[in-house]
């Protein structure tokens, strides 16, 4: 381990807990400042200040925001010019999370865009799609060979990658996975055994599965026919005719934070068809609410035999319902997962000083 501070530059084009992969980055970034790294944030725009002085924001300043395609090339090309500024300093690690161009570890939060091949020669014939190729490979260390650790958030992500881009598969790590903050849990309770109250949450429902969810809820009613249904993410106007046949208690939140939710849900259920990752999975187990979910997921990987089930899609719609109606009759509370920023930041450290010493 080296003496001195480690210095890490994180590359993130939005810096604040604004969403997802920027949760991730923001949450690092505070765990790897405590453990003697002196942390630069380059980024388009700072969306919350930190008091913390290890770590420094450079904002490039906002950039025209449409076609998204030259946004992204726009921002590559000035932080590669930040980035070249400080690359003089000992010690230094630069980890991006965006389609930067000089970086010795990148952390991919989704699906390759490279998964578009599958869709139909006639989608690759744009400019859009030219760069935004392009950029991704360049990401990955694809051209000249560069030498880039690559890490995915799952192993989802990972045999994406291997797929789409076999000429970098030597430099994919091992998956590391977000943590999970601190939230109120599910209290420790029975399920009533005519009833209980199954969760739903996303935005994007299509993918996310909302049409087999529903089918599961309806199967689910005529064994509990007090069972409640909650929704958060698709408005009632857009499902209402996935809903139709099932005649009981379901209330549409909205889009809003799931984190007030899950002490209601008795369940998760998350049939998604494609997940990167899955948060809302593994937070719900963080609150000991079981979950039954796809192995479409990548957070399918941390699901254990403690926290729920994973299923596949390919499954019958009875597997997923007997499976569903078994963790609401169970009477040993859901453990509950643990998986703290901290964890992070430290697998995070194992890389780095890996790449100083090499």
């Amino acid at each position: 381990m080296t003496q001195n501070p480690l210095e890490v530059i994180q590359i993130v084009r939005n810096w604040g807990p604004v969403g997802g992969m920027e949760a991730y980055v923001w949450h690092l970034s505070q765990e790897l400042s405590k453990r003697n790294c002196k942390v630069t944030i380059v980024c388009e725009k700072a969306h919350q200040i930190t008091s913390n002085t290890d770590i420094r924001v450079i904002e490039i300043g906002q950039l025209k925001q449409k076609p998204r395609w030259l946004l992204y090339l726009r921002f590559a090309k000035q932080v590669d010019q930040v980035v070249q500024s400080l690359k003089s300093k000992e010690h230094l690690v630069v980890h991006s999370h965006e389609r930067s161009i000089s970086h010795d570890i990148t952390t991919f939060h989704s699906m390759p865009f490279a998964t578009i091949k599958d869709k139909g020669w006639w989608k690759l014939i744009s400019i859009r799609a030219w760069t935004y190729l392009k950029l991704e490979k360049q990401e990955l260390g694809g051209f000249n060979h560069q030498a880039v650790r690559i890490i995915p958030v799952s192993k989802v992500i990972a045999k994406a990658i291997q797929t789409y881009y076999p000429e970098v598969a030597g430099g994919i790590q091992s998956p590391i996975t977000p943590g999970v903050v601190s939230m109120p849990t599910r209290p420790d309770r029975l399920t009533p055994s005519d009833g209980g109250t199954i969760g739903f949450i996303g935005k994007e429902w299509r993918r996310k599965g909302f049409q087999l969810f529903m089918k599961i809820a309806e199967q689910l009613k005529q064994q509990r026919p007090n069972l409640k249904v909650v929704v958060l993410g698709p408005e009632k106007s857009e499902v209402a005719d996935l809903c139709k046949n099932f005649d009981g208690d379901i209330s549409f939140k909205g889009w809003q934070p799931s984190d007030r939710f899950y002490q209601e849900f008795d369940l998760l259920i998350h049939p998604a068809s494609s997940e990167a990752y899955g948060m809302i999975i593994a937070e719900a187990m963080s609150c000991k609410v079981p979950v039954v979910v796809s192995d479409a997921c990548g957070a399918a990987a941390d699901v254990s035999t403690d926290h729920g089930s994973v299923l596949s899609l390919n499954d019958s719609l009875e597997t997923w319902v007997n499976e569903s109606d078994r963790w609401l009759s169970h009477t040993k509370a859901a453990r509950a997962y643990q998986r703290t920023w901290g964890q992070v930041a430290e697998d995070y450290l194992e890389q780095y000083h890996q790449i100083n010493q090499s």
